[in-house]
C-alpha cells in the first residue's frame, strides 16, 4: 500500500486565512509565515 500526504493549504488550495481575512475585515489574519519566518513573531503580530 503506498500512501501521500500534501500539506493541502497553499498547494492545492489558495491559502485559507487570506479568504478569512477579507470575509471578517482583519487584514493582520493575512500574514503567514511567508512574510514572517519566525513563527513567535508572527503570533505576537
Amino acid at each position: 500500500m503506498d500512501i501521500v500526504c500534501l500539506d493541502l493549504e497553499g498547494v492545492l488550495v489558495p491559502e485559507i486565512w487570506i479568504a478569512f481575512a477579507e470575509a471578517t475585515g482583519i487584514p493582520e489574519l493575512k500574514r503567514t509565515t511567508r512574510d514572517e519566518p519566525d513563527y513567535d513573531k508572527l503570533m505576537k503580530y
